[in-house]
């Protein structure tokens, strides 16, 4: 019994300082994280945005997957798009997309940010050549959601990462739509 005590009390231990250490790594790594999203932000809206500046950002609650929008607006105050944050669902968990929209819901570009997608499969979805399916549509041609809407090149092309294909465009169909509905409000 005396046995079994002290076996318990030695891993006890080896959990605390395990504990204490992955919480110091924690602590000085969590400022260079940080840092490193926001670049990433910045270089993505830098990608996405040919049409003016964005404004602040405007956070959207209860919606699953819009979580935010930029105004995207010209030299003379006329808001001439939406930089649109959109949460899609994929094979490995949230893909994090973020897409400019004319007013009348035509995408003119879009950006994977994180994903958890299969190397060599879904995680094409990150490249920029992946999107080209989907700028332009939105407005009087819907963005894409079924393969069978696709050409036979851009259908093959997605291969075997059907569902990294529907989260992206189920949610880019969904922020073209949701950027009607605040280009209307304006």
């Amino acid at each position: 019994m005396k046995k079994i005590l002290l076996i318990g009390l030695k891993l006890g231990l080896i959990c605390m300082v395990t504990s204490l250490s992955l919480g110091f790594v924690n602590v000085v790594t969590f400022p260079s994280i940080a840092k490193n999203k926001e670049i990433a932000l910045q270089k993505a809206l830098a990608i996405v945005n040919s049409t003016g500046t964005p404004g602040e950002e405007i956070f959207v609650n209860g919606d699953s997957v819009v979580k935010s929008y930029y105004p995207v607006k010209l030299n003379n105050g006329e808001i001439n798009s939406y930089i649109i944050t959109l949460i899609g669902e994929g094979y490995g968990g949230d893909l994090f997309l973020l897409a400019n929209y004319e007013k009348s819901g035509k995408l003119i570009a879009s950006v994977l940010m994180e994903h958890k997608e299969t190397p060599g499969l879904g995680d094409s979805a990150e490249r920029s050549f992946y999107h080209t399916k989907f700028i332009g549509k939105g407005d009087d041609t819907p963005i894409p959601t079924k393969k069978s809407e696709l050409s036979v090149a851009d259908a093959d092309a997605i291969g075997g990462a059907t569902i990294t294909f529907l989260g992206v465009a189920n949610a880019l169909r969904y922020g073209s739509d949701y950027a009607k509905k605040i280009g209307e409000k304006k």
